[in-house]
């Protein structure tokens, strides 16, 4: 009984690690609660060929890593695009209990920042799981392919999936401690408003050195393909490129940790 628990907890780790790519999004922050509206926001520089790798541990043992990847793509249906990709891949420690391999992909327009499309595809032990949604951004719908079915959702104007809305939170300016922000989020077959909490700032010994950043709290509802309910709670650098440096979120015993080890570029490149 006691291994089929640590082994569920072991798991849950990995999956909650994912946070990399998950939600945590954010309007222009003011000081009040307020809801994202629509506008076009051009993909800043450092989104192509940019590569984040982390660390992931659970209960300050070393279960895997994590990489957050952004680079070009080729364009769909006559729109600059660029694709963005989540992977966690369970360590030798955690494989021979249970393998875990995950990759996540969103296509994103580059001026909008909204997706077109998002792939899951998991592979947890003999459990294998995929799926894809494609979203069709100007008759807002979002058509779910999996397990060879097909099954259509209506969605708000510009709506994010749980990738593309962790890059969209990165293109913002501002974040005022204390603010409150929402936004529309498509997952789990349901359209969600995801909240996003500033706290404040805090200073961090890092893989740059020692630096201020920004920490800030998402306050899940749902149960998503990379985290369980409850609260994950994010630090960004506070300047222009808003890196994540460093994510915590609770699973079923504990909490899980992903740090960030390396950056490439180290520089800013300039966008094609």
């Amino acid at each position: 009984m006691a291994d089929r628990i640590v082994r569920r907890v072991r798991v849950r780790t990995v999956k909650s690690s994912l946070v990399l790519g998950a939600v945590f999004l954010c309007s222009p922050l003011v000081a009040a609660s307020l809801s994202m509206p629509p506008s076009p926001r051009k993909v800043p520089s450092f989104f192509y060929g940019e590569r984040l790798v982390y660390d992931i541990s659970w209960g300050g043992i070393k279960v895997g890593q994590g990489v957050l990847q952004a680079e070009t793509g080729e364009p769909l249906n006559g729109r600059n695009v660029f694709r963005i990709s989540s992977t966690a891949t369970s360590n030798n420690f955690l494989t021979y209990i249970f393998p875990v391999k995950d990759r996540i992909e969103s296509i994103v327009d580059a001026n909008g920042l909204y997706p077109y499309k998002i792939t899951v595809d998991q592979k947890h032990g003999f459990r294998q799981r995929y799926k894809e949604i494609q979203f069709d951004q100007d008759g807002h719908t979002a058509l779910l392919l999996s397990k060879g079915r097909e099954s259509r959702f209506d969605i708000p104007p510009q709506v994010q999936d749980i990738l593309s809305s962790f890059y969209y939170l990165r293109t913002f300016p501002q974040m005022e401690s204390g603010a409150s922000v929402f936004i529309d989020v498509h997952e789990s077959k349901k359209n969600w408003k995801l909240e996003i909490k500033i706290l404040g700032r805090e200073t961090l010994k890092t893989v740059m050195g020692t630096i201020p950043t920004v920490k800030v709290k998402a306050i899940v509802l749902f149960e998503g393909v990379l985290w369980d309910k409850g609260d994950l709670y994010i630090w960004l650098t506070d300047d222009a490129r808003r890196i994540p440096v460093m994510m915590n979120g609770k699973v079923m015993i504990g909490s899980v940790t992903a740090t960030l080890t390396r950056v490439e570029p180290q520089q800013l490149i300039p966008a094609p």
